[in-house]
């Protein structure tokens, strides 16, 4: 029998996950599908937890939460057989929005992350997995302001970072390295993309693919703060990418040289200089289309 665990953030959607649990396993058990919850009560528990489910032998952990719950299972299940379900009920999402998990309802998101598993390439920056993207400049500093903010949650809170941030905001000097060539930028963000969205459903990477085996580097150049707030409107839609100072390079290795921090799914991942690389087919994820969405 398919032994499968349930793993909950309990404080993922203002505590969503948590208020969808016992309809989650009630679907479960209409599908006949035996579980075990698993439900930490502090971050720092949630590897070890995940550790203690692989050692009993799961074949699938679905995890109930956003994107920063599923970078701690990938950190976890990259590189093994076991199968990675996502019920996204987090502030961004981005990666079950790349893989088409975060449509219809729970009844319909809950047999996808019992699907046939297709294999999604990883990034992997220093000694971390990241699902998504890896961002350094202006994108970081929204990011972790978005993370800091009490109100309001969800996707806005990134549209209220954009606007805190944008008047702290200077073009830095970065000396990027992409698949042994070597050239030096001065940006106001540099986004390594494994998949195309980024904060709450921007298209920073619109045809950024997870099963290519490559990565998408988005530059922003040297542009001014009404310029960059504009060029952000048009992030929704993927159409930035026509702005003659946004640049779109592909590459399987990265490195970037500067000054700054860089986060990575929502989480600090430490300062520059930072070596990236992709990780193809690293993680089996239950359900997923690696389709990229493009424009529009």
């Amino acid at each position: 029998m398919r032994k499968v665990s349930l793993l909950f953030n309990p404080l993922a959607g203002k505590g969503k996950a948590l208020s969808v649990a016992d309809e989650i396993q009630s679907i479960l058990k209409e599908l006949d599908v035996e579980t075990d919850a698993l439900i930490p009560t502090d971050r720092s528990q949630v590897e070890g937890v995940i550790k203690e489910s692989v050692d009993s032998g799961i074949d699938t952990l679905i995890a109930v939460g956003g994107d920063g719950l599923i970078n701690q299972a990938v950190n976890v299940l990259a590189e093994t057989d076991i199968v990675l379900g996502v019920i996204p009920v987090g502030t961004g999402n981005d990666f079950a929005r790349s893989l088409g998990l975060n449509s219809g309802g729970l009844l319909e998101q809950t047999q996808k992350a019992l699907s046939p598993a297709v294999k999604v390439d990883l990034i992997k920056c220093d000694s971390n997995f990241v699902t998504t993207s890896v961002i350094c400049g202006f994108p970081a500093a929204v990011n972790l302001r978005a993370n800091e903010l009490r109100f309001p949650k969800g996707s806005s809170s990134y549209t209220v970072a954009t606007l805190m941030e944008l008047p702290l905001m200077s073009p830095a000097i970065y000396r990027l390295k992409l698949d042994g060539e070597s050239f030096e930028v001065t940006a106001a963000a540099v986004v390594v993309a494994n998949s195309a969205y980024f904060g709450g459903g921007m298209k920073i990477c619109p045809d950024a693919s997870t099963s290519d085996g490559l990565l998408d580097v988005c530059v922003i150049g040297d542009v001014g703060k009404f310029d960059l707030l504009r060029s952000f409107l048009k992030v929704r839609t993927g159409d930035h990418v026509d702005h003659p100072k946004v640049s779109i390079f592909k590459a399987s290795v990265i490195e970037i040289i500067g000054t700054g921090i860089i986060r990575g799914d929502g989480e600090q991942l430490g300062e520059l200089p930072a070596k990236i690389e992709i990780q193809r087919g690293a993680i089996n994820i239950a359900g997923g289309d690696n389709q990229p969405p493009g424009r529009g």
